[in-house]
Order: structure tokens, then C-alpha cells, then sequence
């Protein structure tokens, strides 16, 4: 009872200021006015500040941390976190040291060091692709690459007009070749094409765009859907940029995808040629083969078939006309004889 009646006159006597010293009542920390967590954060602060300069980070981050937990408000919470995230990457701690990083871009927008941390979490994502700081089961070294991309989405997100924004996206595309993600390589390729049109990488971003594609055609007989975005994206890096040490590259590949692309109608063709016996048909998809690709195997063997075409052509004799009364003839044969079944 006597401990009842001391908390009572302890909270009736307390102003706020003195009250938040006793977090298990009162008001919560973010309803104090900021001033007073600013003055109740100091110490906290000067400790921190004083331990890291001494190399004592542990104790650093203890201290930093209680005022970002105890004093959200204060004038010491936003520099508090970013001195944790410097920290925690001096310690390898990726995960903290990029959460720090985006608590502050999060709660405190107007921290000068927004361009800072930017690149930090871009230096994170750099060093989880390299495969520095990752373990797997603990004692194993793996290359976080899944991590890696997320923290460079992050960068792109956090900062899309920064120089760093294009330089991610790129990265993020080779991870995912890497691994074999065709869809999110392209996907990522074409964002930096599309969003970032003047970035030094954009002619990169092209070619390799357009070779991506390329490893997806299977062949003439199948869809070619990839194919002419292959030859598409090829086209375009040779336009844009003929002056680049890719063009050798990408000529190459054009000239394979056009060959494929021919050999398509070459194959179509002869199906209409071989086993429909519908000759204007064929004869549409050979001119189509010489089109696409003019110098290839595929349109000299298109070539051979149109001449084969016009051959037979001019040895047709069509079937003689029948007259008239021929034809009527015929016709009451046929009624004669259907009256006959019916009557049987």
C-alpha cells in the first residue's frame, strides 16, 4: 500500500520532462516535445560521439541506440542513426548498416547526407554481389546475390536521378544473367533504356539487351517472337551508336538473328511448297527470306525454290474446259441415279 501511494505521488508531482525518466508510465516517447528529448538525448549523444572516436563502437552503438529507441524526436536521432550505419559497415554488418541508413531517408528527409548514404548502401549491395560479408550455414562463404539486388532496388528507389540509379539497374541485370533470370535481365535492361536514355551505359544496356534475346531463339522452326527483338535491338545500338567498340558485336549478332529469322520463312515455304502444293503461298514466304537476310544460305536455297516455282508455272497445262452440254449431262446422270437409290 505504502509503495501504491509513493508511485501515486511521484506521478502527480513529476512534470513530463522528469516523467520519461520512468518509461513504465507516462506519456510514450514521440508524444515528449522534441526539445526535451533533444535535452534528455545529449548525454546519450556525447557519450556515443566520444566512444566512437576512441574506437570503443560497441559501446558507441549502445549509446546511439538508446537515443533513436528512447528519443525519436530529438535533434541527435537522425545523425545518431547515421553514425550507426557508418559503423555497422566498418563491422560488416550490411543488413544494420543499410536498415540505419534507410531509417534516416525514411523519418529524416532533411538530412544533409542524403547523397552519403546513398552511396553507402550502394557500396552494401557492391560488396554482397563480391560475396564479402555473406555466409552460408554460418561458416560457408556464398555470394548473396538475391540481397544484392535488393539493395540495389533500394538504391534506385531511394534515388532514381542519381548517377548511381543506372549503375544499379546494370548490376542488377548481370546478376540476374548470371543466375539465368532472363525475364528480370530484360526486364531490368529495358527499365535502364527507357529511364535513363542519356546514361553512359545506355549503348551497353542495347547490345546487351539484344544479346539477352538472342540466347532465348531456339531456332527456325519455332516462334520468332525473340528473334525480331533480337534483330530489333541490334538495329537500334547500330544506329545510335555506330561509333561505339561494339558495333563489330552487334553486327554479328544481327546477321546470325537475321539468318535465323530467314530460315523461318525458308521453312514455311517449303511446307507450302512440299506438301500443300500451294505455290503463291510459298512463293510469298521465299521473297520474304531474301528480304530478311538477302546474302544468306537461306536465301539462295529460297532463290532455288522460286525458280522451281516459275518452272512450273510455265509447264502447267490446265485440264480441258468441259462444254456446257457436257456438263448437264453429267448433272442428270447424277439426279437419275439418286432416284433410282430413293425408289429402291
Amino acid at each position: 500500500m505504502r509503495i501504491a501511494l509513493t508511485i501515486f505521488s511521484l506521478m502527480v508531482v513529476l512534470t513530463p520532462a522528469q516523467a520519461i525518466s520512468f518509461p513504465w508510465f507516462g506519456k510514450k516517447p514521440i508524444d515528449i516535445n522534441p526539445a526535451i528529448q533533444t535535452e534528455q538525448a545529449q548525454g546519450y549523444y556525447e557519450a556515443g560521439l566520444e566512444a566512437q572516436r576512441a574506437g570503443k563502437l560497441k559501446k558507441a552503438l549502445k549509446n546511439y541506440k538508446k537515443i533513436y529507441k528512447k528519443f525519436p524526436a530529438s535533434a541527435y536521432t537522425a545523425q545518431s542513426l547515421y553514425n550507426t550505419g557508418v559503423i555497422e559497415f566498418e563491422r560488416r554488418k550490411w543488413k544494420k548498416s543499410a536498415s540505419a541508413f534507410q531509417a534516416v531517408l525514411i523519418y529524416h528527409a532533411d538530412f544533409p547526407l542524403f547523397n552519403e548514404m546513398i552511396e553507402y548502401q550502394f557500396r552494401i549491395a557492391m560488396e554482397l554481389a563480391s560475396g564479402e560479408g555473406a555466409r552460408f550455414l554460418f561458416f560457408l562463404k556464398s555470394r548473396a546475390y538475391n540481397r544484392a539486388v535488393s539493395y540495389f532496388e533500394l538504391v534506385i528507389q531511394n534515388a532514381p536521378y542519381s548517377n548511381l540509379a543506372p549503375l544499379a539497374l546494370m548490376n542488377v541485370a548481370l546478376i540476374h544473367q548470371f543466375q539465368g533470370n532472363i525475364a528480370e535481365a530484360i526486364d531490368a535492361l529495358d527499365r535502364l533504356i527507357n529511364s535513363y536514355p542519356q546514361s553512359l551505359l545506355a549503348d551497353d544496356a542495347y547490345l546487351s539487351l539484344a544479346e539477352t534475346f538472342a540466347t532465348l531463339v531456339q531456332g527456325p522452326q519455332y516462334d520468332q517472337g525473340a528473334t525480331r527483338e533480337a534483330m530489333s535491338y541490334f538495329e537500334d545500338f547500330l544506329i545510335l551508336y555506330s561509333q561505339n567498340e561494339g558495333v563489330v558485336r552487334a553486327e554479328k549478332g544481327l546477321a546470325d538473328m537475321e539468318d535465323v529469322y530467314a530460315r523461318s520463312k525458308l521453312v514455311i515455304g517449303q511446307y507450302y511448297f512440299k506438301h500443300r502444293r500451294w505455290y503463291q503461298a510459298a512463293e510469298i514466304f521465299f521473297n520474304e527470306a531474301i528480304t530478311v537476310a538477302p546474302d544468306s544460305p537461306a536465301a539462295d536455297t529460297a532463290r532455288t525454290y522460286l525458280t522451281r516455282i516459275e518452272e512450273i508455272r510455265a509447264n502447267y497445262t490446265p485440264p480441258p474446259q468441259e462444254t456446257k452440254e457436257r456438263k448437264a449431262e453429267k448433272s442428270f446422270i447424277k439426279r437419275l441415279g439418286d432416284a433410282v437409290i430413293f425408289w429402291k
